[in-house]
């Protein structure tokens, strides 16, 4: 017998007498269910022929800038595993870090007719999107900078930019040197105002001398490295580096070592995100981690909640960081 295609869970619900809210969690393997009730629902979907496989609730988008970062890439496997364990099909779509892709890859996912976008780009443009969407979209990591009106899930950044620059206060420097990015996200400014507040708060001088951007996503190792060779060449006077990513502070180390400075004697580093990396680097790089499978495990948390409970659910869930300390510390 072919599956009926005019059956849905409103059907099985009526049928079982159980909510619409109980039958998706019993066919997306939730939990918070009997073994009784699991029996009486899969009866009946056998009952009535109903495919479960088809139906859009089993779609997820998941919209990423750059799946060359290392962050990104794990944080995305990490999800696609968590929805693979609840029956899920992700579809995974990465602008490259190029703006103009953002409406592209967006409607590129609407049209698979998902029940849900995880976005990791809170940009104008995407906030836009999401606001005239029939689905819920979940920002994560980069959120809007209205994240009330959606859920929203980052690391406490602020708090790591803040840690960041606190250990290296502590370990003696003075005068440190910030390597970000002239972007919108809200990540990098979060990053940079913890550490412009870590200086304040030890009453050190905010130097825009020793806040280095780069101009783009691309070659961050290449572009960090060069950077701090120019610091270096023109004489910019600094004894501690923050670093808003671990490729950032790889290059930085890179720099110093090509001219000749010893690390941690001194000059310090610290990164962010706490990926491989770090571990590759001698010395090896201490870094403020941020915990992909944490993030994963939240960010499917809140979606299931709010596919299944709340369509209208707004939350900004922020996680915390921890430092992880190696040889350039």
């Amino acid at each position: 017998m072919k599956p009926r295609k005019d059956t849905s869970i409103k059907d099985i619900a009526a049928k079982s007498g159980f909510s619409t809210a109980t039958i998706s969690r019993v066919l997306n393997h939730q939990g918070g269910y009997s073994k009784e009730t699991e029996n009486r629902v899969m009866n009946i979907v056998k009952e009535l022929n109903y495919s479960i496989k088809n139906q859009n609730l089993q779609k997820i988008g998941i919209l990423v800038p750059d799946l060359t970062n290392e962050w990104f890439a794990e944080t995305v496997r990490c999800l696609e595993e968590e929805l693979y364990a609840k029956n899920f099909h992700c579809y995974i779509s990465s602008t490259n870090e190029i703006p103009s892709r953002e409406h592209f890859c967006f409607e590129g996912l609407t049209a698979l007719k998902v029940s849900a976008i995880i976005s990791f780009l809170g940009s104008e443009e995407l906030v836009s999107l999401a606001e005239s969407a029939s689905f819920p979209v979940l920002f994560i990591d980069r959120i809007p900078q209205t994240p009330g009106k959606f859920l929203c899930l980052e690391s406490d950044n602020y708090i790591g930019g803040y840690m960041a620059t606190e250990l290296l206060i502590q370990k003696g420097c003075k005068k440190i040197l910030f390597i970000g990015r002239n972007h919108h996200a809200s990540v990098i400014h979060s990053r940079q105002k913890g550490y412009q507040d870590a200086l304040k708060e030890y009453q050190l001088p905010i130097n825009p001398e020793l806040m280095l951007q780069l101009e783009s996503p691309d070659h961050p190792y290449e572009r960090s490295r060069d950077l701090v060779c120019y610091a270096i060449k023109k004489k910019i006077e600094f004894d501690g580096i923050f670093a808003s990513s671990d490729l950032r502070a790889s290059g930085a180390l890179q720099a110093l070592k090509q001219n000749g400075f010893s690390v941690p004697e001194q000059i310090k580093i610290i990164g962010f995100d706490d990926t491989s990396v770090c571990r590759q680097c001698y010395p090896a790089l201490s870094s403020v981690r941020q915990d992909p499978l944490a993030m994963a495990r939240h960010t499917i948390e809140l979606l299931f909640w709010q596919l299944t409970q709340n369509p209208h659910l707004a939350k900004h869930m922020v996680l915390p960081v921890s430092i992880v300390e190696r040889g350039t510390t």
